[in-house]
Parts: C-alpha cells; structure tokens; sequence
C-alpha cells in the first residue's frame, strides 16, 4: 500500500478543483457523508464540496462546505498571508451563502467550513482564519491538513486511487538508486533552478498561485490556457485577480491573446525547468511522472 507522503505526492500533481471532484467526491461519499456534490468554480467561491449532516434527534440538515488547496498553509512574515487571507475571505462567503432545501421549503446556511490542504497549517494560519467565524453564531472552522487526506484515502479509497493513477506495484517502491533526484537537477542545472527559484521570489503569493495554476494547466494539456480553465482552476471572477494580472504582464511574466494566456518571459524557465527534469528522466530510463515531485521539491517547498 502506498505511505502517506507517497499519497500526497500524487495528490500533488493534480489541479485543485480535480482533486476535489475526482477523488474527494468519491471518499465522502463512501465515507457515508449526505448530499456531497462537487460546487467548484468561478461562481461557487469558497466552496469545492458541499454536503449535508443530519443533527440529532431531529434528522435535521447541518451543510458543510469543503474548501481544497494544494500545499501548506503558513501565515508568516516569510510569506503564505495572501492564500490565507483569501481563505479567511472564502470562509465568510461560504457562511453567507444561502441553500434552499426542497423538502422544507427551508432557506439555510453552511454551518461547518473545513479547510482542505495537501501540506501542513501552521497554528498562526489557523488563528486568523479562524476569525471567519466570529461573525456568526454556532459556525466551525475545521482542518484536514495532508496527513489526513492521506489517510482519507487509505482507508477509504485505496484500490480506487492505484487505479486512477493507474499505479503499478514497481511504482509504489521507494527506489533509491534513482539517478535522477533534486541533487541531481540541482547540480546540473544550476543556473536555471536558480532563475526559478528567483522567480517564485520576486512575487507574492497571490501572484504565484496564478503562475502556478497556469504552469499545471500547461502540463496537463500540453498546449495553451483558456482564461475560462484559470479561473475555473483559481476558483474566482477576473475581477478579483485584476490586480495580479496586470502585475504580471507588466513583469511580462504572463501572455494574453484571445483569451487565452501561457507563460512568457522568465516565467516560461519554470516550464524549461520541468521539461528537462522529465527528459533526464526519461533518458536514464527512469519514471518521467517523477519529474512534477522534483520540481515540487526545487521550487514550491
């Protein structure tokens, strides 16, 4: 069976909103959760999954609204406020929207926002996002940081997650012979793992989640980015990341032309970056799905 940190690893590779529809969907509901439907989306801010629990005696519907975010959630001077402070935001949106029960003609509120991440949550991110729910009363905010994600899987959706990454057993080994690691590529191609890294310096998190969402975007379709996909994948309306946008065209990081938007200037080094990984992978005859850990590890940690 495949260990935690394998799990999150593959969980990694996925968009967010994938994540939530294709394998968490699923667990919940084998998990035995009422109602779970997948909401994400432009117009669904807040809220990837959505469902219901039945509070006792009275069988009455208590909505739960599941937000996903890949890797850790710190609020430091060192970075991490942005992505916070937006989920703090997604947490008060997601408390005042409004669901209307069919069976009771009944208009009701979320009453638990849980926030999914596949890394860690530092106690200081927890603290303020936690403030969300002051502004209303009996509301939770709850964690599932990787750990449990991992274990969520484990023990609810083990052989359905081998299959869906169509996981073979010679995958699931550690193999520490690998010729090719972050040593390697660090060592080999220094120059641009530094102009990388200099990169994911120069901005802050807000900006390089869109950076990020367009470069796994470019990966999984080998080809361009609709504006529709990004914002789909960032879970919010161009207005919201107007700012950022234009912040970035004028570092001439982004490029747009009839809606559709891909990676331009120095930013296009972070797809040089993992295309090379993937060919060093491959020509030492090695797994070339390891190449997005690699970079995940040069680059996101």
């Amino acid at each position: 069976m495949l260990d935690k940190e394998q799990i999150i690893n593959y969980l990694n590779t996925l968009q967010e909103h994938k994540m939530a529809k294709d394998i968490f969907v699923p667990i919940l509901q084998r998990m035995g959760c009422e109602g779970v439907k997948f909401t994400g989306g432009p117009d669904e801010v807040g809220i990837d999954i959505e469902y219901y629990e039945l509070t006792k005696p009275e069988n009455l519907r208590s909505y739960v609204g599941v937000q996903f975010k890949k890797g850790k959630l710190v609020y430091s001077s060192g970075g991490g406020k942005n992505s916070v402070k937006e989920l703090k935001n997604q947490a008060e949106e997601a408390f005042d929207k409004e669901m209307h029960d069919i069976d009771t003609h009944a208009t009701l509120y979320i009453s638990r926002f849980v926030v999914a991440t596949t890394g860690e949550i530092n106690e200081k991110a927890r603290a303020f996002i936690g403030k969300a729910r002051q502004k209303g009363n009996d509301r939770r905010i709850d964690y599932w940081d990787g750990d449990r994600l991992a274990e969520y899987v484990q023990n609810y959706w083990m052989d359905d997650f081998i299959n869906y990454f169509d996981i073979t057993s010679q995958s699931e080994e550690e193999n520490e012979g690998n010729i090719i690691d972050v040593e390697y590529i660090e060592e080999n191609f220094e120059d641009l793992v530094n102009k990388c890294q200099g990169i994911r310096a120069t901005i802050n998190t807000h900006e390089w989640r869109i950076i990020r969402a367009i470069f796994d975007l470019s990966i999984s379709s080998n080809g361009g980015v609709s504006i529709s996909d990004l914002l789909l994948e960032l879970g919010n309306n161009e207005d919201y990341f107007r700012g950022e946008f234009q912040q970035l065209s004028r570092l001439e990081y982004i490029f747009e032309e009839e809606r559709n938007i891909s990676l331009s200037g120095n930013a296009y080094d972070l797809l040089t970056l993992y295309s090379d990984i993937e060919e060093e992978l491959i020509d030492a005859e090695e797994d070339p799905t390891q190449a997005i850990e690699i970079f995940n590890d040069l680059i996101d940690d």
